[in-house]
């Protein structure tokens, strides 16, 4: 029954309310069209994705979790088309799909440069990190509201400290307003969960992050950059990676710059259809540098060539499908490299 639940729970749509990076000293041109210098130094790369459990779409068994193993297929060969970025954070991750098939596998990604942190306290909806950083803690974050969780992860980088906190807010099928059973004392009664959700997340990084260095809170946040739910985290000095970037705000007409969601009426959702257009962007990484950090990104092109440009993940469709799939999940992401100046 607690399964049930928390599928019902999961579904993923916006609310109604690695090889180390960093050789600078190229230049590219940023969105705007101007010349844009790459930032030289140590930088930090990462990836944030909703993988889509498949357990409620598609048909589940009748379609393999909408072909979970094919989706994965192509997951694995765009991180490593985008360079083996050190963090890869995934979410709406199912026990029973992707909670089996990537850990028999993660030994054929980048070389099995990664190690995996995932604890499933959620059969459903769980969060999951992949470093080739040393890790110097990490753990589940529970927040309010079943299924909704985050897993954070502390790591050495040349950067110095990184905290990297992966998480899922609440989604319109299940975003009451707070009261003493659902949210936590910090969440004052009323407001919506999801705006719980980012009290929540800042609250934990602000008792558990290194202040020495950068802490990212990425994944799918359910709303768009300019809602109030995400005012919390903007107002707590965590930047949009994306915008940094020069990348241009989502624009639903085209679908350039959106980042959800696949969808259709095909017996694979539209998983299976090369010519889905996004419509909104509630996908992000953001990132608040410590004290005497000016956070810089590289272009969105990719500037320094390593691989890992900072904007879209997984945006386009595959080149070939694998097996008729196009698509690894009905989000795209959201990658990037981050540097201080």
């Amino acid at each position: 029954m607690v399964l049930v639940l928390a599928l019902g729970l999961a579904a993923c749509s916006g609310d109604d309310d690695g090889a180390e990076g960093g050789d600078g000293g190229d230049s590219s041109e940023d969105a705007s069209g101007e010349e844009a210098a790459v930032p030289e130094g140590p930088s930090i790369r990462m990836i944030s994705l909703n993988q889509l459990h498949g357990v409620t779409e598609c048909g589940a068994e009748s379609t393999e979790w909408c072909q979970a193993a094919d989706r994965m297929s192509i997951l694995f060969q765009l991180i490593e088309d985008a360079g083996c970025p050190e963090l890869v954070g995934l979410t709406e991750v199912a026990e029973e799909v992707q909670g089996q098939l990537l850990p028999e596998r993660l030994p054929d990604l980048c070389e099995g440069s990664y190690e995996l942190l995932y604890e499933p306290t959620n059969p459903a909806d769980a969060a999951m990190i992949l470093t080739s950083l040393p890790i110097v803690e990490s753990q589940v974050v529970d927040t309010a509201g079943p299924p909704w969780e985050a897993h954070w992860a502390q790591v050495e980088s040349d950067l110095g400290p990184i905290d990297f906190l992966m998480t899922h807010f609440a989604s319109s099928s299940f975003n009451p307003p707070c009261d003493a059973e659902i949210c936590p004392p910090i969440c004052e009664t009323g407001v919506e969960l999801g705006t719980c959700n980012a009290v929540e997340v800042v609250d934990f990084l602000e008792q558990n992050a290194d202040p020495e260095g950068i802490a990212v809170i990425a994944g799918d946040l359910n709303q768009t950059i300019d809602n109030s739910r995400l005012a919390p985290i903007v107002d707590a000095g965590y930047q949009d990676v994306w915008t940094l970037a020069g990348n241009p705000e989502c624009d639903p007409a085209t679908g350039e710059g959106c980042t959800c969601c696949v969808a259709g009426d095909r017996v694979l959702d539209g998983l299976d259809a090369p010519d889905v257009t996004f419509d909104e962007r509630i996908d992000f990484i953001l990132a608040r540098p410590p004290e005497g950090c000016e956070l810089e990104a590289d272009t969105p092109d990719d500037a320094n060539g390593n691989g890992t440009s900072t904007g879209i993940f997984a945006g386009t469709p595959a080149d070939p499908p694998v097996n008729g799939i196009y698509w690894p999940a009905d989000h795209a992401g959201v990658q990037a490299e981050l540097f201080c100046a």
